[in-house]
């Protein structure tokens, strides 16, 4: 996209999503009874053999905002004479009563050269805050959130990286090897090379060996910057000033790789080992929802390619489209008939899935499952709180009422039924994209990010939804959440 057009995107912006409805168990979310939940994990794990899997990672995000709070807090004690308000001392307080708590206070210790205790008792917090979040310390508030300690077992600390490969044992091992695909950013390339050798050590009497992937998000996917006027804003060499344009980049990363079946998770959804076993039933789970409805449709594709279907067919395709995906084509198959009929229900069918794991709403912020309107009738869509009118009284009265969330827990089938892979390229809403406000320096500005990598850019896939407990979701978006339970060893 020339400069020329994300000027013109700026001012004209982006339409909203117009829900319909949110999803909802037995709406576009199914809910597994246990002996379906096992059914599914043997489904999956009988086509391990054959199956070629791997598990997809975005792992570019800097944990400055994980330590906002303590950042802000350096801030204060940077200043001669430090004052802090009511709300920064109970953060301070928070943060003094639980330090020895969390998984990076050995390191901590370790670069201060002396107990924590006896540097607070001297007073010298910003000691304590430098050394954690400058350059010259551990440097929490620049390095990628990934790098950070999240879990302590005893003396073995084990970052959100490392977390991602024990927990890959469980679930996307096939022929004795554990594929993942990160994608980080490229100053930090050797750290992660470093930190993937130390878990694949670590992990070495698992008999498995890794198969690890990176790449980074392409700079040509960068978008400009413009004034809150709508004109471009330079960077200090006079250039236009150039942003990252969100997750939404990342679906050229996503679109070449070639695996039978990937799954898509967040860099800081891990938990402590000891809850794993309800994370590898989920995904196993998930795994085998995937392949037994690619299964379904690859033999109606097929079959519709071919045109050798038969009414009786056609019938249940339409019955399978409408119970298990949850798609009514009445309405669009009304008018049709032989080989129109056919094209329309291989135009339905012949598309890119993806299964989504969904838990119950329990008020964290991000998006969740609707039924949203469109040009070819209703589709389920994930949606983002910024995708949707708030100034809309109705529209605000169906997003409040969703039932479930998106923890971004994805099981993406790319081939179709030759096994030829999908251009994932070509089933994104070009107009799902979001404007947001930023900050450069001092100046307010507007950033242009592309359609979600969940949201947008997968727009044109078939959807399935599928309720999974809230124990298989346990993000860590700030450094209090590393106090959390699922987080504390022991």
């Amino acid at each position: 996209m020339d400069i020329q057009k994300q000027v013109e995107r700026f001012e004209k912006g982006y339409p909203f999503r117009r829900l319909a409805r949110p999803a909802t168990t037995g709406d576009g979310i199914k809910k597994l009874g246990d002996d379906e939940s096992r059914e599914f994990q043997q489904k999956y794990e009988d086509s391990l053999s054959e199956t070629s899997v791997c598990k997809f990672v975005p792992a570019s995000g800097v944990a400055s905002r994980m330590f906002r709070d303590l950042g802000a807090l350096r801030e204060v004690f940077s200043s001669e004479e430090a004052v802090l308000n009511p709300e920064e001392e109970k953060t301070l307080e928070k943060f003094l009563s639980n330090a020895t708590r969390f998984p990076f206070a050995g390191l901590l210790e370790e670069r201060l050269g002396e107990s924590l205790e006896k540097v607070v008792s001297s007073g010298n917090f910003r000691l304590i805050f430098d050394t954690l979040l400058g350059s010259g310390g551990l440097g929490y508030a620049d390095i990628p959130k990934g790098l950070v300690p999240f879990h302590s077992y005893g003396g073995e600390r084990r970052t959100a990286f490392c977390e991602h490969f024990r927990e890959a044992l469980g679930y996307i091992t096939s022929r004795d090897t554990a594929s993942m695909h990160f994608t980080i950013p490229p100053a930090f390339a050797e750290r992660f090379a470093r930190e993937e050798k130390e878990a694949a050590s670590l992990l070495s009497s698992e008999g498995v060996s890794f198969n690890v992937t990176y790449s980074i998000q392409d700079p040509e996917t960068d978008t400009i910057a413009v004034t809150m006027d709508n004109v471009p804003v330079s960077d200090a060499d006079g250039s236009p000033l150039r942003r990252p344009a969100g997750h939404g980049a990342l679906l050229k990363n996503l679109n070449e790789l070639f695996y039978d079946c990937i799954f898509v998770k967040n860099i800081d959804n891990v938990a402590k080992e000891g809850l794993l076993p309800d994370t590898v039933k989920w995904k196993k789970t998930l795994g085998g929802v995937l392949l037994s409805v690619q299964k379904r449709i690859f033999r109606y594709t097929e079959a519709l390619s071919s045109s050798w279907t038969s009414e009786a067919l056609e019938q249940e395709m339409i019955s399978f489209c409408r119970e298990e995906l949850f798609m009514d084509l009445s309405r669009e198959l009304s008018g049709l008939s032989g080989a129109g009929r056919r094209e329309f229900l291989f135009r339905a069918l012949h598309r890119p899935v993806r299964v989504c794991g969904v838990v119950k709403n329990a008020g964290e912020p991000g998006g969740g499952p609707f039924w949203v309107e469109g040009e070819g009738g209703e589709s389920l869509q994930i949606v983002e709180s910024a995708e949707v009118d708030q100034a809309s009284s109705s529209q605000r009265h169906i997003w409040e009422r969703s039932t479930h969330f998106n923890p971004v827990d994805i099981v993406c089938g790319v081939k179709d039924f030759k096994g030829k892979k999908f251009n994932l390229t070509g089933f994104v809403d070009p107009e799902a994209g979001i404007i947001t406000e930023k900050t450069f320096g001092t100046m307010k500005i507007k950033a242009l990010e592309l359609p979600g990598l969940w949201n947008g850019s997968m727009s044109g896939w078939i959807t399935v939804f599928v309720e999974v407990p809230s124990t298989t979701f346990n993000p860590v978006k700030t450094v209090w959440d590393l106090l959390k339970e699922p987080h504390q060893v022991s």
